[in-house]
């Protein structure tokens, strides 16, 4: 089981709660003793990953994982059953996907099918996917999301299915 960790400010500046991050990622070492990686944005959002290599034991796999384009940004703990399936739609459509697990496929299916992706989701996970543009995280784990903006009193929560 790995580890994620994030932080969301709507002070000027995220770097600020670096120290934070690292706390916390810390605090779930022992969850994944493989890899560790952060992201920051620069301005709102940071996320943290400590990762137990299970099913793609590649450097591909290591998160958080970033679009090309740096728009999104995604970590992901669990797993999603059915991304093989997932990842032959995407490939389908014209969507590569480098690595062969299923975090990537979670990034991929966020970004083309947006929050509505999750409910194609079979397993049992958590994740935090971050819109740099729109300057939206989504957080998520299997059953429920929360969707916030930079702004405290955009903040709703869903149920999935």
């Amino acid at each position: 089981m790995c580890g994620i960790a994030g932080v969301l400010t709507f002070a000027p500046e995220v770097t600020a709660c670096a120290n934070e991050l690292t706390r916390s990622l810390a605090l779930v070492a022992r969850r994944g003793p493989d890899d560790s990686g952060t992201w920051s944005d620069g301005a709102h959002c940071m996320l943290g990953f400590r990762r137990l290599a299970v099913l793609d034991l590649t450097p591909a796999a290591h998160q958080p994982l970033v679009t090309e384009d740096g728009r999104f940004a995604l970590v992901c703990n669990g797993e999603i059953y059915n991304f093989r399936e997932l990842r032959e739609r995407l490939l389908t459509e014209g969507i590569g996907v480098r690595s062969s697990g299923d975090a990537e496929v979670a990034l991929q299916s966020l970004v083309r099918w947006g929050v509505d992706a999750l409910r194609m989701f079979n397993g049992m996970f958590a994740l935090a996917f971050y819109d740099v543009r729109e300057r939206r995280l989504l957080l998520a784990r299997w059953g429920y999301i929360s969707v916030s903006t930079t702004s405290p009193r955009r903040m709703r929560c869903m149920q999935a299915r």
